[in-house]
């Protein structure tokens, strides 16, 4: 009996991984909508999306965006910018501002492609709520996930890249906090990273995994921006609980 009874969670979770797989990409369950989750992403379209040029230097120096100052790279750290970008499948729309990165939707994801670097931020302003998504990236890839971020400039960067030069690894909120260990992303997998922003409570989970588990105010609301360094990334299932 101690047998059996030992088996039966076992059944059960493999029951509910094989149900939440077979979820169609970019969908909610009716357990979802009554939750109070909303599809920021449709899997077809860049509605509610658009693409936005790199921050310009500010004057007399550094970026245009609140940041640590750069720090010196580290022995053996991975390049900011990739030299090999996914080529485009579609052409830029004339409506997209100049010096913006180009996205487009490929397989049900969002996908950036081509040059020059940038990002693809939300039209919508949020404040509390929890974000969660899919990626799929390159093990030496360098991107990352902005919320909060004010006028599109600025706000919680949570960073995807194994080896950043300050050492804001992947999971780690660049210029706010460390994560407290290294953690990996599956390169060339789909990746289920999950967001919550509660007033100055900040959660990072990776995987299943919490990375992170911190306190800042300095960014109470923005919107919520997906950085393309030209490696190859992608997006997908990207859904939001908005809290109280």
């Amino acid at each position: 009996m101690k047998t059996v009874s030992a088996v039966v969670p076992v059944l059960a979770l493999l029951a509910w991984s094989a149900s939440m797989s077979a979820q169609a990409p970019n969908t909610l369950t009716p357990q979802e909508k009554a939750q109070g989750w909303q599809l920021l992403f449709d899997g077809k379209t860049l509605n509610g999306w658009h693409s936005q040029a790199p921050p310009q230097p500010r004057a007399g120096g550094g970026g245009g965006r609140a940041a640590t100052p750069p720090a010196a790279p580290q022995p053996g750290a991975l390049p900011q910018v990739g030299s090999a970008p996914k080529p485009c499948v579609t052409k830029q729309s004339a409506s997209t501002q100049a010096g913006s990165s180009h996205w487009e939707v490929v397989d049900g994801a969002l996908t950036p492609c081509g040059e020059p670097t940038g990002y693809l931020s939300s039209d919508q302003s949020y404040k509390n709520f929890v974000l969660s998504l899919e990626f799929r990236t390159s093990q030496d890839a360098n991107s990352g996930i902005y919320v909060r971020s004010p006028n599109e400039a600025g706000g919680y960067e949570v960073q995807i890249w194994r080896q950043q030069q300050a050492g804001y690894n992947t999971g780690s909120i660049v210029g706010t906090a460390k994560t407290a260990r290294d953690y990996a992303f599956k390169a060339d997998q789909w990746n289920q990273m999950q967001i919550t922003a509660d007033g100055d409570h900040l959660v990072i989970v990776l995987n299943g995994e919490t990375t992170l588990d911190t306190h800042d105010a300095k960014f109470p609301d923005g919107n919520i921006r997906f950085q393309y360094q030209q490696f190859p990334i992608a997006f997908r299932n990207i859904k939001i609980r908005q809290l109280p």
